[in-house]
């Protein structure tokens, strides 16, 4: 299926805007409730109002819904990397952690845990929103991650001979176990301490392992 997203036109105003993220939210929780193929048109009008030229005026369709839903998400788990991106070539494990934890805090959001189980489960009936997730999302993510492991190699911080697969290896490190009891277990949320801990300690063994010196 393929589809496009229109965004929300520069001149569109505050009614717009608010009638736009009614129909977003109402589409983020039939989503949730009812999974992405069971849910109709007519069921996200019917709970947002409005009507169905309304929402293909700003959306397309409901794959358009969804990709845009996805696209908000994806741009404020970058919005906040951005914010804890690593500079500091001489605080290695500072600049990880802090990475790493707005990593796994941003996966284990509500909305971001809906669009992954979404995505699982359905993901073969969309695939190329599937595959913007994780070119817009993860591999962005993994790819500012990349280009900092790659500068601290160079600058003789860490001995990392392929900044890509380290990059990789290490958010699979911090989110991996996390991430499957979140999806698995999506009632029962992980203490903040029990996650701050289990992110260091992998930090720690990253840093090991790519050889600090």
């Amino acid at each position: 299926m393929t589809s496009s997203s229109p965004k929300a036109p520069a001149s569109i105003g505050p009614r717009g805007m608010a009638r736009r993220r009614a129909i977003l939210e109402a589409a983020e929780h039939l989503f949730i409730e009812k999974g992405f193929e069971q849910t109709t048109l007519s069921d996200i009008i019917g709970r947002a109002g409005g009507s169905r030229a309304t929402l293909y005026e700003h959306f397309g369709d409901k794959a358009g819904l969804f990709r845009a839903m996805m696209e908000e998400n994806s741009a404020d788990i970058l919005a906040g990397l951005a914010d804890a991106r690593a500079d500091d070539l001489a605080s290695p494990e500072v600049e990880l952690t802090k990475f790493a934890l707005r990593f796994v805090q941003a996966l284990l959001n509500d909305q971001t845990t809906a669009i992954l189980r979404i995505l699982v489960s359905e993901g073969s009936r969309i695939p190329d929103i599937a595959e913007s997730f994780f070119r817009i999302g993860p591999e962005t993510a993994l790819t500012r991650l990349a280009d900092y492991l790659r500068r601290l190699s160079e600058a003789g911080a860490l001995r990392i001979d392929n900044p890509q697969v380290a990059a990789r290896a290490f958010l699979g490190m911090v989110s991996g176990n996390i991430l499957m009891r979140r999806l698995i277990l999506p009632e029962r949320s992980l203490p903040v301490d029990e996650i701050d801990c289990y992110v260091r300690q992998a930090v720690t063994l990253f840093l090991r392992g790519a050889g600090r010196r």
